[in-house]
């Protein structure tokens, strides 16, 4: 069976291009454009791992990470915040994404950041990484049971 991740994010051509990139490597992807639609769609799908934009319409996503993480039903579940937030730096053209971010993400219980644009590659390790250590963690819990 393959894993479930769910893109919450308003950029509909971002999440056209993760859905795709995902989906080609084997993943089963849903889909949520904004934090509410998120929250309910979780609830809903209960997926492996929840990629989430910060800046969204009705709830952000450190508002959605933080009411998710708070459910026993959901502690465990990776989330990875991938967010363009911060400003630009003009000598590289890249974003730099401010600590105040950054720390926000940990503090609201994401398990890792990545910044927009982020390769494919990028994407694929990182969601594959957070995946096997969460399964190496739930392993080791229903050993010690």
């Amino acid at each position: 069976m393959s894993q479930r991740i769910l893109i919450v994010d308003d950029n509909h051509a971002l999440v056209l291009a993760a859905k795709l990139v995902l989906e080609k490597n084997g993943y089963n992807v849903m889909v949520a454009y904004d934090g509410l639609e998120g929250l309910e769609t979780a609830h809903k799908e209960k997926p492996d791992l929840i990629l989430l934009d910060i800046n969204m319409p009705t709830l952000n996503g450190y508002q959605v990470c933080r009411k998710l993480k708070s459910e026993p039903d959901f502690a465990s579940i990776p989330v990875i915040i991938l967010s363009v937030k911060g400003e630009i730096d003009e000598s590289k053209n890249a974003p730099v994404i401010g600590l105040d971010e950054v720390n926000e993400a940990y503090d609201c219980g994401a398990n890792n950041f990545l910044t927009k644009p982020v390769s494919a590659d990028e994407l694929i390790t990182t969601i594959k990484n957070e995946l096997l250590f969460c399964a190496h963690l739930n392993d080791n819990i229903e050993a010690k049971l």
